[in-house]
């Protein structure tokens, strides 16, 4: 495993941008390694995606919002002036960091650093800065497209407690069914909980008597603004925001510390304190989805400042706003939620599909497995691995797997075409495939190569013959046991 500060986020994150603006917007974009002009006051986007788990941090892609409707515009093949729905432009800015994340959240994965992503949250107006807490490692990006600049920032930290990361490398994809509990999921009330929660918090920690509200809207909060954010990641993605006016900000952290307002400068104690804050509220929402069975790591905070901006939580089934007040001062918190569609799906069907632990498919080679475990020690000494490596296909005991639903599929080919294309196909439109005529076709199930084949026309019946096997020992280890 490679120190946090010795990996190469720059080849994944420049190769990862580069990629997605050809691929995805169809547009090129190039590596500035020089300073660029200030843009300060103008209208941008900033898309923000969390790492939780081994390693936490965040990334974040920033645009200023004419290049954005370039962006839209080169990716459905119009022109700059026909695009005006802000929402798809924001939706498109969210997706890009979700796939630049994605892709060094893989990285991470693939280097011992368990960890997962947040869904997506977006930043814009013409006056706000994001900032990371406690980031051992913080760098810069920048890319031009003609005179428009890109810019992605990354800030990670190694979690050092000694859960960090637990079974998180294949959240998303496999979610801990077995554990998923339909009738708390269903009867969570994560309204009242946080509310309880930040009402408590401001009482223990700051002292100060706070209570709900109606609705208001953060206009309320006018001239600069402080926002605390955390996010939570895996079985259930989720974000907790608290919003305060500085002038209420500085009062909160002058109470936290036993200081005098006027001795607050600057806004790092606001930032701490609004962190902390932060930690405590989502550390208990954590806690009540992890009771509900679902696997969840929390984000360390992040911190907004500015006087026009407005924040959305993107992709969220469940956003609340809740509303508080201090004497005078108001305190909005947002809370967003959204469980996994997998986890949804399997816990509503009996659990039909099965809980693959993330620490089996990656695991130490050394290690015993579930099965072995169950089993409990045997009376000779040898070497695990070498135990596990000798196991033939008959060994291994497959019933439990036997009325397991699997997809087949045969891939013919594959294409890799730009998004304005790929919307112009229609019925009769031809795709050319990167495979050559006459090459065996390949034969997958649940996305693991089994076997190759070729195409046979039978009684005017389309078919497969199978020409290759693979091994039988890998093929039962691709599927994880």
């Amino acid at each position: 495993m490679t120190d946090i500060n010795n990996l190469d986020i720059r080849t994944h994150i420049i190769d990862a941008i580069v990629d997605v603006f050809d691929t995805m917007v169809s547009m090129e974009v190039e590596f500035f390694d020089s300073e660029p002009p200030d843009t300060t006051g103008t209208e941008r986007m900033a898309a923000t995606v969390n790492f939780a788990g081994s390693v936490v941090g965040l990334i974040t892609i920033q645009v200023p919002s004419e290049m954005s409707g370039l962006m839209m515009a080169a990716m459905l093949d119009r022109e700059a002036d026909e695009i005006e729905d802000e929402a798809k432009i924001r939706d498109l800015i969210a997706e890009i960091s979700h796939i630049v994340g994605g892709n060094l959240k893989s990285a991470l994965n693939d280097d011992g650093h368990q960890c997962v992503i947040s869904m997506p949250s977006i930043t814009y107006g013409t006056d706000f800065t994001i900032k990371s807490l406690q980031m051992d490692r913080f760098e810069r990006f920048i890319f031009t497209h003609q005179e428009n600049y890109i810019f992605a920032e990354v800030g990670l930290k190694s979690e050092q407690t000694a859960s960090a990361g637990d079974g998180l490398g294949q959240t998303e994809i496999h979610a801990q069914l077995d554990n998923a509990d339909v009738v708390k999921i269903d009867a969570l009330d994560l309204n009242s909980r946080v509310s309880e929660t930040i009402i408590d918090v401001f009482d223990t920690m700051l002292s100060l008597k706070l209570e709900p509200a109606d609705a208001v809207s953060l206009e309320t909060l006018e001239g600069i603004r402080n926002v605390g954010s955390v996010s939570l990641a895996g079985d259930a993605n989720g974000m907790i925001r608290i919003h305060t006016g500085d002038s209420f900000s500085r009062e909160m952290a002058a109470e936290m510390l036993g200081k005098e307002v006027e001795e607050i400068e600057g806004d790092e104690e606001i930032r701490d304190m609004l962190g902390e804050m932060g930690k405590i509220v989502g550390g208990n929402l954590n806690s009540v989805l992890t009771d509900a069975g679902l696997m969840c790591a929390l984000s360390t905070p992040s911190f907004t400042i500015g006087s026009d901006f407005k924040i959305e939580a993107h992709n969220m089934e469940n956003f609340e706003q809740l509303a508080f007040r201090c004497g005078k001062n108001v305190i909005i918190v947002e809370l967003g939620v959204k469980v996994s569609e997998l986890v949804q799906a399997g816990s509503r069907q009996g659990k039909d599909i099965p809980a693959l632990d993330d620490k089996t498919t990656h695991a130490d080679p050394s290690a015993p497995s579930k099965q072995e475990e169950a089993q409990g020690p045997t009376t000779t000494a040898s070497d695990p691995a070498e135990t596990q490596a000798s196991k033939t296909p008959e060994d291994l005991d497959l019933d439990l797997l036997l009325d397991i639903p699997l997809e087949l599929k045969v891939e013919l080919g594959r294409a890799r075409i730009k998004i304005h294309k790929l919307m112009k196909l229609a019925p009769g439109s031809a795709v050319k495939l990167i495979k050559l005529e006459g090459d065996p076709v390949d034969i997958l199930v649940n996305s693991t190569l089994i076997a190759r084949g070729e195409v046979v026309v039978q009684n005017e019946k389309y078919g497969i013959r199978v020409t290759e096997i693979t091994n039988r020992m890998d093929r039962i280890r691709s599927f994880g046991i």
